[in-house]
């Protein structure tokens, strides 16, 4: 199971409302600081535990408005996962046998209940799709059961998470141990240990130096209350209580400190190193009907360097096979092995005259895709004299095997024709004149930015052959960027994705 679709409504930063379609494996979420990236993954903690609009609720929105965050789940282990209890009672709101949708709002509504009793929906409860009658509906006890539904495990950057730092079932590290520990259970240390405690709190230990409180306790209830035996009983606690006073220390220079007590950046080093190992154990206990785990990590890249990152990536690309995975960051290692067919990129803003959230649909024009210069343009807006010569060759191999023409109906060939088929085009981007007469390339001047820009990054430096006002002039970053786009537009226009496969 995963989440196929998220939906907010006047979610924090977020004013009006907006929808993610999501893939099942890698979803990448990348952009400026303070564009909302992390909101998605507050929307699902929202979800899982919201009970106070105002702290969630777009700030300075009208009087009115209420908030709300949608989830769409869809998986082929659905039915499977809704005959395990406690899901049970809840197989009536499963979508043509994949897909539940659940909704958690601060606008009250109303339902029918199957005895056509009127009920209300509140902030404080969360609500499935009726397919069959076309509502959302809260059959009692939903909330104490979504954690059935599905769990998560959240990595936050600047927070100290301890969500992942004890041995609870739900807990990364709980998830780790638990096949040992049910092992464990058959050991002869337990069974010793069984003994052991029956010794200690048995009628020979503990209990005995209580029997004249437990005598005085019975002998007062018998007077007034009537015959009844009282004893007191310590039974052996279940491994999992055990598990709840349990703990991770980390020693440094010989002294052991609780990981709670250690900073940020090496609690999230033992996060991402307890996620990695849990990438590599085979566990059995993954089948189609347990539990699924949704990974969410905050900028993962920071406090490691970048063949950390790539091993993280690997793990985290092993994790995906059956786990969905999130991922906000703003480090282009982490997108280098970016997959369309496996991955989504959204990429997040806050500009006025972009887009707010907008899925990726260019990284992939480039035959080796991604590149370094592909992924830092498309995903980060950074325009490098390395993705305009990638761009520069693609469309040079791509007019020379579509055999386009120039002229008086010249075939492009070489760098010069393709320089005269850019002059061609719609608004071309030609040579300015501080730039004109200033770079002679076999007695040809160049017309175009594209073929200047890629002539002065192949052939840099100053050209010992010509006077100093006939040499080149470096282009600005600002050009590269305009050439680059005005490139784009070439190829959106003469090689679009039809044409292209």
């Amino acid at each position: 199971m995963y989440i196929s679709k998220i939906t907010l409504e006047n979610f924090k930063c977020f004013e009006g409302k907006i929808s993610l379609e999501l893939n099942d494996g890698i979803n990448f979420f990348v952009g400026d600081n303070n564009s909302g990236k992390t909101t998605i993954f507050k929307a699902i903690e929202f979800i899982k535990s919201g009970k106070n609009k105002e702290d969630w609720i777009t700030k300075n929105i009208s009087d009115g408005a209420e908030v709300s965050v949608e989830l769409e789940l869809r998986g082929d282990d659905l039915i499977q996962l809704l005959e395990t209890e406690p899901l049970k009672k809840y197989q009536s709101y499963l979508i043509d046998s994949e897909m539940l949708i659940i909704k958690r709002s601060s606008e009250e509504s109303k339902w029918l209940d199957s005895r056509n009793k009127e009920k209300t929906i509140s902030l404080k409860n969360i609500s499935f799709y009726n397919p069959e009658s076309g509502v959302f509906e809260n059959p009692a006890g939903i909330d104490t059961v979504l954690s059935s539904l599905f769990e998560t495990q959240f990595v936050y950057s600047d927070l100290k998470n301890e969500d992942y730092q004890g041995f609870g079932k739900t807990n990364i590290a709980g998830r780790l141990i638990s096949e040992v520990t049910e092992q464990f259970k058959t050991s002869q240390e337990w069974q010793d240990l069984e003994k052991a405690h029956s010794v200690a709190f048995g009628a020979e230990g503990l209990t005995q130096l209580l029997s004249k409180i437990q005598n005085r306790v019975q002998g007062i209830l018998n007077d007034q209350y009537g015959e009844a035996k009282v004893e007191f009983n310590f039974g052996l606690p279940t491994l999992d209580n055990f598990f709840k006073n349990g703990n991770i220390l980390l020693e440094e220079n010989g002294i052991k400190t609780d990981v709670s007590e250690k900073g940020t950046g090496m609690q999230r080093a033992l996060a991402l190193s307890l996620i990695q190992v849990y990438a590599d154990v085979d566990r059995q206990s993954n089948s189609s009907a347990s539990t699924p785990l949704f990974f969410f990590i905050d900028e993962p890249e920071t406090f490691l360097h970048p063949q950390a990152q790539d091993k993280l990536l690997n793990s985290l690309e092993k994790i995906s096979e059956n786990s969905q995975v999130f991922i906000t960051t703003h480090s282009p290692y982490l997108l280098r092995n970016y997959k369309k067919d496996s991955h989504k990129l959204y990429i997040f803003s806050r500009n006025s005259d972009e887009e707010r959230i907008r899925e990726d649909t260019q990284i992939g024009i480039l035959p080796y895709s991604p590149s370094w210069g592909e992924i830092n343009y498309f995903a980060f807006k950074v325009a490098s004299p390395e993705f305009h010569n990638e761009l520069f060759g693609e469309l040079h191999n791509l007019a020379k095997n579509r055999e386009k023409t120039y002229g008086n109906s010249k075939k492009v060939k070489g760098i010069a024709s393709m320089d005269e088929w850019f002059s061609e085009r719609d608004n071309p981007q030609l040579v300015t004149p501080e730039y004109t007469n200033k770079n002679p390339n076999g007695g040809y001047i160049d017309k175009t930015m594209p073929a200047y820009i890629r002539n002065y990054i192949d052939h840099p430096g100053p050209d010992d052959t010509l006077p100093p006002d006939k040499n080149r002039s470096k282009p600005t970053l600002e050009e590269i960027k305009k050439s680059i786009e005005f490139m784009l537009k070439v190829y959106n226009s003469e090689f679009n994705i039809e044409e292209k496969l």
